[in-house]
C-alpha cells in the first residue's frame, strides 16, 4: 500500500487540479511504516514508532493469531507533501484538494483479512471529536475508490473498516495469560455506527478502542 500511495495515489492527485504545485514523490523509505505480529500491542500518533506498549496508546489491537499486520501513517504521508509552512498557501496540495488525514492504514499484509483506517484520539469529550473523525475516514475512502489500483487492492480484503479510536487516558491492561481467548469479558462491544457514505464503498464504521483481528 505505501507503494501504491507513493505512486498511484501521487499521480491521481496530480491530475485534479493542474494549477496545484505538482507532488514531489516521496521516497518510500520516508514514509513511516510498521510490521507488527503480536498477539496484543497499542498504537499511537506522532510518536517516534507507531507501535506502543499496551495500555499507553490510544487504541489496543488483539491479535491472537498472530497475523502479520502493516501500519501505515498515512498523516505522516500526506505531511510529506508540498503543504504550509513550506508551500504558497496557492501550492497548498493538502489544502487545495481538502484532503482529510486519519492517522493509520492498517492491514492484514499476508492473509487479507481484514484492510482498515484508524482515526485516534484521547480526548475527554469522544462527541466533539467523532463528527470529525468520521468526516476525515469518509474522506480518505472516498479518494481512494478514485484510484483505480488502490481500489483494486482495498477490494481484495475480506473485511473494509473505518475506526474511530478514542481513549481519554491510559489503562490497565487485564492479564490475557489464561484469558486472551475471552477478551469480551474485559471490553465492551464495539459500537458500529451505519453510515450511508462510508457503507456504499463497502466499509463498516466502528467506533472502538480495542481491534480485535
Amino acid at each position: 500500500m505505501d507503494k501504491l500511495l507513493q505512486t498511484d495515489f501521487i499521480a491521481y492527485l496530480d491530475t485534479l487540479k493542474p494549477q496545484v504545485i505538482k507532488c514531489s514523490r516521496i521516497p518510500i523509505k520516508d514514509i513511516k511504516t510498521d510490521v507488527v505480529d503480536d498477539e496484543r500491542f497499542d498504537i499511537q500518533d506522532k510518536k517516534q514508532t507507531i507501535k506502543q506498549p499496551v495500555g499507553t496508546g490510544s487504541v489496543t489491537y488483539i491479535n491472537p493469531d498472530k497475523k502479520i499486520i502493516a501500519i501505515i501513517d498515512y498523516e505522516q504521508f500526506l505531511d510529506l507533501q508540498p503543504h504550509q509552512p513550506d508551500c504558497k498557501s496557492q501550492d497548498d496540495v493538502v489544502k487545495r484538494l481538502e484532503l482529510k488525514k486519519p492517522d493509520f492504514i492498517v492491514y492484514d499484509l499476508e492473509e487479507k483479512s481484514f484492510f482498515l483506517l484508524n482515526e485516534l484520539s484521547q480526548s475527554s469529550k469522544a462527541n466533539s471529536k467523532r463528527a470529525d473523525a468520521i468526516n476525515q475516514l469518509r474522506n480518505a475512502i472516498q479518494y481512494f475508490s478514485k484510484v483505480p489500483e488502490i481500489k483494486k487492492f482495498i477490494d481484495g480484503f475480506n473485511n473494509k473498516w473505518c475506526i474511530f479510536s478514542n481513549r481519554a487516558k491510559n489503562i490497565t491492561m487485564p492479564d490475557f495469560a489464561n484469558t486472551f481467548n475471552e477478551p469480551d469479558k474485559f471490553f465492551p462491544e464495539p459500537d458500529i455506527i451505519p453510515n450511508k457514505q462510508i457503507n456504499s464503498l463497502n466499509f463498516q464504521l466502528i467506533e472502538t478502542t480495542v481491534v480485535n483481528v
